[in-house]
């Protein structure tokens, strides 16, 4: 069960376009469930770190855990290429960055501690 003041924060910023609310859970993901990337992921964390007095640790990688808001061309082309070569072999041998993306678990961690890791 999520914090009642951070599941309040959530909802005013990740659904303040959605009719229905939800309830929180610790598994949920930042990008996976809500599909933040780039300038909407620095603004929530600008938001989540003044509503709660977290500050972000140097260790914290923003692009490991979000994708950017648009890809250079050579990023499109090594996609373009990725996704031939595994059509043609049928299987999944060239892999995609994968993100550490961030969960509500980490949010409430973050409070916390004072410190976003």
């Amino acid at each position: 069960m999520v914090d009642h003041k951070l599941q309040l924060f959530l909802e005013k910023v990740l659904l303040s376009q959605w009719e229905n609310k939800i309830q929180f859970k610790p598994e949920m993901k930042l990008y996976e469930d809500f599909g933040l990337i780039g300038h909407d992921a620095n603004d929530f964390l600008t938001y989540f770190t003044k509503e709660f007095n977290v500050t972000i640790s140097n260790e914290f990688k923003f692009n490991e855990r979000f994708y950017p808001e648009s890809y250079s061309a050579l990023d499109i082309l090594k996609s373009i290429f990725n996704k031939t070569v595994n059509i043609f072999l049928y299987q999944r041998l060239i892999y995609e960055k994968e993100l550490k993306d961030l969960s509500i678990k980490e949010l409430e961690l973050a409070i916390e501690r004072g410190v976003l890791l």
